[in-house]
């Protein structure tokens, strides 16, 4: 009786959460050899990784209706287009490995897949935001502080331009992506971002720094930001 109340009250927070905050919004979908669907998509804010596996794209003429019909949607999956904009935003089709959080863990697949990512700092390194995916059942813990938790902890991934690859922003080694911009090389070795000083000949205790100051994605975006208007000025 516990557990059918407790999934009772589940898809009663599910279906009052979805309906809350949907909205309805103009999309341009970037599909593979150049071509552009447009259209509009529901979105809801508050679970922004419902729309980093597919999107589903419907005609414009039909956005005043009461409810859009499934065989009124187009859905387009990660792995077959190439990007989508959105309320002024730009996601990239990536094949990226999600990781979860915590004990809420994740329902993702522990193998890199694609996904449509956000798109945060454009340049020779460009920065991509993504969420991490909610368990199908929690335990101890509420669904509403998964939510909270996924939300306010985005994953965060990097790319540089001269090998494409993209990689997470933990395991990123600043200091060498950023080795070819003098300037900001040199500030970020005297610590003028609010990061740790370096200290030549330090490999291990430099090392161990980067991987404090990993975990701190304002002060990583601000120095890519910093390389970025370096190297496009060379």
């Amino acid at each position: 009786m516990k557990k059918l109340l407790f999934s009772l009250s589940f898809l009663c927070f599910m279906v009052m959460s979805v309906y809350a905050q949907t909205e309805r919004v103009e999309v341009t979908v970037h599909i593979k050899k150049g071509k552009t669907e447009t259209g509009m998509m529901e979105v809801n804010p508050d679970f922004p990784w419902r729309y980093q596996k597919a999107i589903e794209v419907f005609d414009p003429a039909l956005k005043d209706e009461k409810r859009i019909k499934n065989k009124d949607k187009t859905k387009y999956k990660a792995k077959d287009i190439m990007a989508y904009e959105a309320q002024g935003n730009y996601y990239e089709s990536k094949k990226v490995m999600i990781a979860g959080r915590g004990d809420a863990g994740s329902t993702l697949k522990a193998l890199p897949s694609f996904a449509l990512i956000e798109r945060i700092e454009q340049g020779p390194i460009t920065v991509y935001k993504a969420y991490a995916y909610p368990p199908t059942v929690a335990s101890g813990v509420s669904f509403e502080d998964i939510y909270n938790d996924l939300r306010s902890y985005p994953e965060y991934f990097v790319m540089k331009e001269s090998d494409g690859k993209v990689k997470t922003m933990h395991n990123m080694d600043i200091e060498k992506w950023i080795a070819d911009a003098p300037m900001t090389s040199e500030k970020f070795a005297n610590g003028d971002y609010g990061n740790f000083k370096r200290k030549e000949g330090k490999k291990l205790g430099n090392f161990l720094k980067g991987q404090l100051e990993n975990e701190n994605p304002t002060l990583i975006i601000d120095v890519i930001k910093d390389y970025n208007k370096e190297v496009s000025n060379k």
